[in-house]
């Protein structure tokens, strides 16, 4: 019990802080704008410790990631397998866009080959990190919302 409570809360929080500091941050279209300037204020606090919550979160989320694929090789597929694996795509996604320094300072970028794919992330989807923070911030509202339900015993 104590595991699966760690687990969601390494997941739910990394991905929330990165999601917003991406949201906030990031680029994306002029329509966003309004919503980037409610959330600034919010992520400012971040703003210190971003590069630590990215790499952990990049880290966490290869972790899950390669979890579920030993899952999917073993021929079980669900829902929420696949929820799980959008998940794991978002906070690897968001962990290098909002934490980008840090993390490609951690994997030697761009010289090393993690470093080269740190980058490559960075070029494929620097320009709508703020679509992709705010989907983010979607999916970790809704791995809360699952979370307390299947507490209660509640399955979606």
């Amino acid at each position: 019990m104590f595991v699966t409570w760690l687990q969601f809360l390494l997941t739910f929080l990394t991905l929330a802080a990165v999601s917003l500091t991406s949201a906030a941050n990031g680029a994306g279209p002029a329509a966003l704008k309004p919503v980037q300037d409610i959330l600034k204020p919010v992520a400012a606090p971040l703003a210190g410790f971003i590069g630590t919550i990215a790499i952990t979160g990049f880290i966490w989320g290869l972790y899950v990631l390669i979890g579920l694929i030993f899952v999917i090789l073993g021929g079980y597929i669900t829902f929420d397998l696949v929820l799980g694996l959008i998940g794991a795509l978002l906070l690897i996604v968001l962990s290098v866009l909002a934490g980008y320094i840090s993390v490609a300072a951690f994997f030697g970028a761009p010289a090393s080959g993690a470093g080269k794919v740190v980058d490559g992330i960075k070029r494929s989807f620097g320009g709508v990190e703020a679509i992709l923070g705010l989907a983010g911030l979607v999916f970790a509202l809704w791995t809360l919302i699952e979370f307390i339900l299947n507490r209660f015993g509640v399955y979606i």
